[in-house]
């Protein structure tokens, strides 16, 4: 399963060191606990982005190998309807076999297609859940570079505006989990 790199490792742990090493300031602590949480979300969008790639890429392989099997059968099928087309020409009664092959491969090929728009339209929901996840992991690696701002040059602005975009990456980590 493929992970998505996570880029704030360094930032990390300087906010732990940060943390650790310089408790006298409150808002330190506030911020190391904040971005843990980011940290958190980030990983749990990150696990469940890569999951959903994967299900699309699978559910997308299946709907392939259907529609390979509808050509199959039309190939089938449409032998079967030269072999009547001749019969005809030929002035030869064609045989029930074949005009029963026939309609066998008009219901297996509906069925078939069925099947394929299914796994397609699978694919398609879990690439959409992915992309949200993806999102949100995006943005909470935002929000932890943003706490990590607030941490180096103390402004706690820095760490407002990491809140806001941990708030957009929950409402994307939401919407995938609502399958939106």
């Amino acid at each position: 399963m493929e992970m998505i790199e996570d880029h704030t490792e360094n930032v990390k742990e300087h906010i732990n060191h940060q943390a650790l090493h310089k408790s006298n300031e409150k808002n330190i602590m506030l911020y190391a606990i904040t971005s843990a949480f980011y940290a958190i979300f980030a990983a749990t969008a990150a696990l469940l982005a890569g999951y959903h790639s994967n299900e699309a890429m699978i559910e997308q392989i299946k709907a392939s190998d259907q529609w390979s099997y509808y050509q199959a059968k039309s190939i089938k099928m449409n032998i079967a309807e030269s072999k009547v087309d001749l019969q005809k020409s030929l002035k030869v009664k064609p045989d029930k076999n074949s005009l029963s092959k026939i309609e066998n491969y008009k219901l297996e090929i509906a069925q078939i297609s069925e099947k394929a728009k299914e796994k397609e339209i699978a694919s398609e929901v879990h690439l959409k859940k992915h992309i949200s996840y993806s999102r949100a992991v995006t943005l909470f690696q935002i929000a932890i570079g943003m706490t990590a701002f607030a941490i180096l040059i103390k402004k706690r602005s820095f760490w407002y505006l990491s809140m806001v975009f941990a708030i957009i990456g929950l409402i994307f980590l939401s919407l995938g989990l609502l399958h939106i």
